[in-house]
């Protein structure tokens, strides 16, 4: 199970092999589960070097239909990178901008 990161609660870090693949529309996405974990998943998930912010959308784990995969395409067509987290029947939309630079404030 990850872990909050102590030294800041905003972010935690997680490999590849923590998330699953989810198929919807024709779209592959990535997965974090975080239904185990305790507290509020963080605002900034970094996987590999790659720093993905919480965007504030979310989709039903079930059920969601066409608008996550229309939402992923339009982010990956707009060079964007899109990962989820899987919180409470949710999936909380993420997403890194490589051409953004980082906040450290």
């Amino acid at each position: 199970m990850p872990e909050i990161d102590v030294a800041d609660p905003t972010q935690m870090s997680v490999t590849f092999d923590e998330l699953y693949v989810l198929e919807s529309g024709g779209v592959d996405c990535f997965v974090l589960d975080m239904n185990e974990l305790p507290t509020l998943p963080p605002f900034y998930i970094v996987v590999d070097g790659r720093r993905f912010a919480y965007t504030g959308m979310t989709y039903l784990a079930k059920g969601h239909g066409a608008p996550l995969p229309a939402w992923v395409r339009a982010e990956e067509a707009a060079g964007h990178l899109t990962l989820f987290v899987e919180r409470n029947g949710r999936l909380m939309a993420y997403l890194h901008d490589p051409s953004a630079t980082e906040d450290d404030e």
